[in-house]
């Protein structure tokens, strides 16, 4: 982390945000364990290289969202991409001591492919069994984490549209982060 924080420095003259910074860690890992994240492994491995790509390359944005509305964001998928890792991160407020549910503000991602195809961000589920918590993530709405995560393998080159959704926000507006990795090769494929 320290390396991200002295990268971004050198690149911008100033501190990084620490949400961007955590964002570009756990979007830019290595996958391993069950393909995509998982209980056992979360994100996976962190590698700094890719995440300092992420800041050479400028391949992150910032913005905010407020209750029951969307934010449209472009992202252009160049030609010869054999995957794309798209992630949004939140510092979330703190929630009730008694309460069920962790997340106080819900934000909502889908990404949208330049034929219309729609993408929703990988989902565990939090079901307290060994069966049901070692099982691969799937695609689904998340109501449970201040990050999400959309992935598509082999993606056609064009405009894709990232949706920000600010499905609940009752402390608002709510400030997130975006990074997004080009993979060019078959290293990390798993999912």
């Amino acid at each position: 982390m320290a390396q991200l924080y002295q990268a971004y420095k050198e690149l911008n003259g100033q501190n990084p945000p620490s949400a961007l910074m955590k964002c570009m860690l756990l979007n830019s890992a290595d996958d391993i364990g069950n393909p995509g994240p998982d209980f056992k492994h979360g994100w996976g491995e962190a590698n700094v290289f890719k995440a300092v790509q992420i800041l050479e390359n400028n391949n992150y944005l910032s913005d905010s969202v407020s209750q029951g509305a969307n934010r449209m964001h472009s992202i252009s998928i160049p030609p010869g991409i054999k995957q794309i890792k798209i992630m949004t991160y939140w510092h979330d407020k703190e929630a009730s001591v008694n309460s069920s549910i962790a997340l106080v503000n819900d934000i909502n991602i889908s990404l949208t492919s330049p034929t219309s195809s729609t993408y929703n961000p990988w989902v565990l589920d939090y079901t307290p069994n060994s069966t049901n918590l070692n099982q691969p993530a799937t695609r689904g709405i998340d109501d449970r984490n201040n990050m999400e995560q959309v992935t598509i393998t082999n993606p056609s080159s064009g405009s894709y549209t990232l949706n920000i959704n600010g499905f609940a926000i009752p402390y608002g507006p709510q400030e997130y982060w975006v990074t997004y990795e080009f993979l060019t090769d078959d290293v990390q494929l798993t999912y």
